[in-house]
């Protein structure tokens, strides 16, 4: 029964949703309501359809692409038409506006924030943050990458931009914790093709939306783009212990990781085997920031981390706090420190509000 009331509330809320639209649009139009009824029922269903059918290869086609395009644009154009539909209503309360200024108000404001939305998530920037780690020798600059979320909306322009900005940064080293890419469309040698002109060497673990593409693929093309995959493993370079983790559960009893393999390796199991070094610092790579409790009490100095986006658009930034332990910013838990980085890319509505679409400049400093 509880597996049912999660699909029954979603449903309910959107039925409502379907129900308000119709009916203010109706006010605005002076019409039956009926048609607008049907009209938002099947924008709604294609939105859905569409964003999170888009790891499949029958969005690769050209029709594909655009009805991908035009859906997930739509996703975020319903949502801030209800959200600003409600507010004006709450206005209208007390304005009493006639039809065709409620609908005029309605329609600018939905607008003028879906256009700086979009605006907003395709501008990433720098974000400079110190971090102070033990046992390291000197200073060193370090750019985190995550959530390129290359396909649909993003591909070669995206990340020539990209490494643009983290040449600008001179980085020592790159670190990438995954979802480069969220769809088969892009994917190829060419869209990765900018990343050879990076000056700093990249360690890349993947993400789970790498594993809806196909996650052998992506690797492999990072590979060939010249990019340092790590499966699982350690490697000590740039006086650093470098961890990278697979997209992987905290522990067995872990639902929330998103498609994460079941009864595979997790990171208290990894934990279990794993053995901090005594005379570097370690700095770990997951993609999910998830697993903070077994990987403090291992000896991980900090973890980086994505998949959160920072909830990339109000007001689901409300909720993402009570979703992740670790959503956005520099954390301290215990003894180690946690970046979760907001992201450059974005899933579903290439939309940012309430968010920033984020690369992330590490200076590491020795302890004081």
């Amino acid at each position: 029964m509880r597996n049912l009331l999660f699909p029954i509330a979603v449903l309910a809320i959107f039925g409502l949703a379907v129900w308000y639209l119709g009916k203010r649009t109706a006010f605005v139009f002076g019409c039956s309501p009926i048609w607008f009824y049907i009209v938002y029922s099947l924008l709604l269903a294609g939105s859905f359809v569409f964003t999170f059918g888009g790891a499949y290869p029958w969005t690769n086609s050209p029709a594909g692409h655009v009805l991908f395009c035009f859906f997930s644009e739509m996703l975020g154009i319903l949502l801030y038409l209800l959200l600003v539909t409600l507010v004006v209503d709450v206005v209208q309360l007390f304005a009493h506006f006639p039809a065709w200024l409620f609908g005029t108000i309605v329609a600018v404001l939905t607008a003028g924030i879906c256009t700086g939305a979009t605006i907003n998530a395709f501008r990433p920037k720098p974000t400079p943050v110190t971090v102070e780690l033990p046992k390291l020798r000197q200073p060193l600059r370090a750019v985190h990458l995550t959530d390129t979320h290359l396909g649909h909306f993003r591909g070669q322009r995206h990340v020539q931009r990209l490494v643009h900005l983290i040449n600008d940064a001179n980085p020592d080293v790159v670190f990438f914790t995954g979802d480069c890419f969220e769809s088969p469309y892009n994917l190829n040698s060419k869209t990765l093709q900018p990343l050879k002109q990076l000056h700093a060497p990249v360690y890349f673990v993947d993400g789970n939306h790498d594993g809806y593409v196909n996650a052998d693929s992506v690797k492999a093309l990072l590979r060939q783009a010249g990019v340092h995959v790590l499966e699982t493993e350690v490697v000590e370079d740039f006086g650093l212990q470098i961890v990278g983790l697979d997209y992987m559960r905290a522990d067995d009893a872990d639902a929330n990781s998103m498609h994460a393999p079941v009864g595979d390796v997790t990171i208290s199991s990894f934990c279990d085997t794993f053995r901090a070094s005594d005379s570097l610092p370690v700095v770990l790579l997951h993609h999910n920031p998830c697993g903070g409790q077994y990987l403090e009490k291992a000896g991980v100095d900090l973890y980086l981390a994505g998949h959160t986006h920072g909830g990339q658009l109000f007001p689901l930034t409300l909720i993402n706090n009570r979703v992740f332990q670790f959503n956005k910013g520099l954390y301290q838990f215990g003894k180690m420190q946690v970046y979760t980085s907001c992201g450059t890319g974005t899933f579903g509505p290439p939309m940012r509000l309430g968010t920033r679409s984020e690369l992330t400049v590490l200076e590491l400093k020795p302890c004081k």
